[in-house]
């Protein structure tokens, strides 16, 4: 695979692999590594990122890493930029970087553009230049090796970071001085991913874009451009990324239960792995009927709010089922999901005929008071469950690629929080109660978790199948449920490992190679590239002794 790059001016160029250099020395990353440290979070011990500070990056000019970063250790060797340990043997991984940014920071000062992918003993690796040939003939020129070796006895950077928890981003109300306060850019306009995501948080959305003003390319924070247009001016958005027309108020909470919990067998907490992805919401399991079917509850507004949007679909099973969303304040938002049918006035605004997905589709604003009845439900198919989300705009959660998420506009896994605790006592503890496993047993001293699963280093946590930041879904999510079970979810049927089981491992120990067996059915992992890869085989019988030849590469 070749990756390509939009080349910014010439001045960051030299600097850039000198970044490159000091962060590999000094053990930290940029915001796109999200490496180290380990802190504990909502979600149990999560990767704690580092972020360069935009004053940082501004005073040193330096160029932007624009692509998907891999980690700074391989299984085999320190990779920095310097002497190959034999000058002539340029294939050798010393030649080789473990993220992009190195090797598009070489290609710049080479004069090349782009980056190449190398796949050497199954590690993926990046090389400078996108043009093999133009790469071969550079390798004999003199600019090669100085660029290899730098002479940086004059310019010992210390680059500042920022460590970040999980919920803790800067707030809207901070300040950070960027390039703007000392370039001519235009306004919002900056010259590093770094910076635009730092104003980002400033202005309270996600992601960068993008742009190019007058033949430059720059870097504008906001991923969605009405979202932009609406922050730059000072004014709220929602969930959804839409003008907030209700009450800013972050600390808004619940007033009345979701359901009858007479009613309900079980719940389990949001952040559970399962269809490949760690499902940004909890689920509620109904009570059986002694006929074995599911009972039919009801469903209410948790708190004063405002629909948003719906949506009505078709499942696999030939049922049709509703989406709903509410805002309660600006910042506070809830969703419940596998709705069978719904109040009269939900259902003027909803589509008539299912759609074949569940986009849903803004509505007009329409106002619930807290416990009013909503609609009624069998869960997911007539089989009991069903989704309740919570999510807090001013809650960010700490995944292992954060820029895959910002890039992505994952809002919801972004920002979804453990909908239970957003609930006034005795309510808190009446839901707390009933916390347990998808086969509705009860446990208690169960954590009420969030999307928050990544654990870097490990296999716990969702995992993609490209390099590519544009939105998609993940393909496998790996973690623990309620019930010490192992899930291993998006490999056919979610496969779930009891405790007893001789292969059972928690996946957030999973550090290097295992193998699970469930049913005589066998998943080999492998972790590679410092926690950022992960290669898998499955089959059926025993276990192999070592990992297959055919397996598939996933990436954070």
């Amino acid at each position: 695979m070749v990756g390509s790059l939009n080349i910014r001016t010439g001045a960051l160029l030299v600097m850039a692999a000198l970044v490159s250099l000091a962060f590999i020395a000094c053990d930290t990353q940029q915001i796109q590594y999200y490496l180290k440290p380990t802190i504990e979070g909502p979600g149990g011990s999560v990767p704690g990122p580092t972020v360069v500070s935009a004053t940082a990056l501004s005073q040193h000019n330096v160029l932007p890493a624009q692509t998907q970063e891999e980690p700074s250790d391989s299984p085999a060797t320190e990779l920095v930029i310097g002497t190959p340990a034999e000058a002539h043997d340029l294939d050798k991984p010393e030649t080789y970087f473990v993220t992009q940014s190195e090797a598009v920071a070489l290609a710049e000062i080479l004069g090349c553009t782009g980056w190449a992918t190398i796949r050497i003993d199954g590690v993926t690796y990046f090389r400078a230049c996108a043009d093999d040939e133009v790469w071969d003939q550079l390798q004999l020129t003199s600019e090669y090796w100085l660029a290899l070796n730098p002479d940086t006895s004059g310019n010992p950077f210390q680059p500042t970071v920022i460590p970040i928890t999980p919920g803790s981003m800067p707030s809207p109300q901070a300040t950070v001085t960027t390039t703007a306060n000392t370039s001519p850019f235009p306004q919002h306009y900056y010259g590093t991913v770094d910076e635009a995501i730092t104003v980002a948080s400033e202005l309270a959305c996600s992601g960068w874009t993008d742009v190019t003003h007058e033949g430059t390319g720059y870097f504008r924070p906001c991923g969605s451009d009405e979202e932009f247009e609406i922050r730059k001016n000072g004014g709220p958005v929602t969930l959804s990324g839409t003008p907030c027309n209700i009450t800013s108020d972050p600390t808004a909470r619940f007033s009345a239960l979701p359901t009858d919990l007479s009613q309900i067998a079980s719940i389990v907490p949001t952040g559970a792995p399962a269809g490949g992805v760690i499902k940004p919401h909890s689920y509620l399991h109904n009570q059986n009927k002694i006929d074995g079917n599911n009972v039919r509850v009801p469903v209410y507004a948790v708190a004063d709010s405002v629909l948003t949007s719906v949506a009505y679909y078709d499942t696999i099973v030939d049922t049709s089922e509703y989406l709903i969303f509410f805002d309660v304040t600006c910042e506070i938002s809830f969703k419940f999901d596998h709705i069978s049918e719904v109040a009269p006035k939900i259902a003027a605004v909803s589509p008539k005929t299912a759609s074949a997905n569940s986009a849903t589709t803004h509505t007009d604003a329409i106002s619930f008071q807290a416990g009013e009845l909503i609609g009624y439900t069998v869960g997911a198919g007539g089989f009991g469950a069903w989704d309740f989300g919570a999510y807090d705009l001013t809650y960010t959660n700490q995944f292992a690629n954060q820029e895959r998420y910002e890039i992505g506009h994952m809002t919801q896994s972004i920002h979804a929080v453990c909908p239970y605790d957003y609930f006034e006592e005795p309510l808190k503890s009446q839901m707390y109660a009933l916390f347990g496993t998808h086969d509705q047993r009860l446990l208690s001293g169960i954590e009420c978790t969030t999307t928050e699963r990544d654990v870097i280093g490990a296999a716990s946590g969702a995992w993609f199948d490209s390099l590519d930041l544009q939105f998609s879904e993940s393909k496998i999510s790996i973690g623990m449920l309620p019930g010490d079970f192992v899930t291993l979810s998006g490999i056919g049927s979610d496969v779930r490992i009891e405790k007893s089981q001789p292969t059972w491992l928690d996946p957030s120990l999973l550090t290097t190679s295992h193998c699970y067996v469930s049913d005589r059915r066998w998943f080999y992992i492998e972790i590679q590239v410092g926690g950022m890869q992960m290669a898998l085989v499955n089959g059926t019988g025993n276990c192999p002794n070592s990992m297959p030849a055919d397996s598939i590469i996933y990436y954070r």
